[in-house]
């Protein structure tokens, strides 16, 4: 008698908690779903190129130098082609993220050209954001139970949580007396 009492025992705790978690499951209001935020920050460094038309100065002023005698002799058609020369002068300037570079072409004593080119690279930062809100889910896989002594059960089940995140979840196998089992589970979430 004993022994009996004590298999009412166990099925009627089991019993209890069964509907201690359905109830749970049907009162309250509708459960808020959860939101998982992943952020992803990119920086990209963007760089504008940019160049200018030629630019012909224009005169501001002309100093003269009054010379009437030389010391050393002097090579006229040295000073002709030095005169008549064209020299191409390059400056490049760099400041954190703009490299400038001043082109000037001289002449006979005069500026022909200016050209300026820049460079400017500054970040540009993107943030991406993926949002994940409780999403339904369906698990797979195999279930196994038994003691040391013998297996009492082997198939497969499936598990699916939805939004509110309750699981549940169905079952198909064999007992260790080859017999088809069907399982059934309920799952809930305990706190937040």
């Amino acid at each position: 008698m004993k022994k009996y009492f004590k298999n009412i025992q166990s099925l009627l705790i089991a019993v209890l908690v069964v509907v201690i978690f359905l109830m749970r499951q049907c009162s309250g209001g509708p459960i808020e779903p959860t939101e998982r935020i992943v952020r992803d920050t990119i920086i990209e460094y963007v760089t504008i190129e940019k160049e200018y038309p030629v630019y012909v100065p224009k005169v501001k002023y002309i100093t003269k130098v009054d010379i009437d005698t030389f010391s050393t002799p002097i090579d006229t058609s040295a000073i002709l082609a030095d005169y008549y020369a064209i020299r191409t002068y390059e400056d490049t300037q760099v400041l954190d993220s703009l490299d400038l570079t001043i082109t000037d072409t001289v002449s006979q004593n005069q500026i022909l050209g200016r050209k300026i080119a820049y460079n400017f690279t500054y970040p540009r930062k993107t943030i991406k954001e993926t949002v994940y809100i409780n999403q339904r889910e369906l698990y797979v896989g195999i279930g196994i139970t038994g003691d040391l002594n013998q297996l009492q059960y082997l198939g497969g089940e499936m598990v699916f949580k939805n939004k509110k995140r309750q699981a549940y979840g169905l079952g198909v196998g064999v007992n260790q007396n080859l017999v088809p089992v069907i399982s059934t589970r309920m799952y809930w979430k305990l706190g937040k």
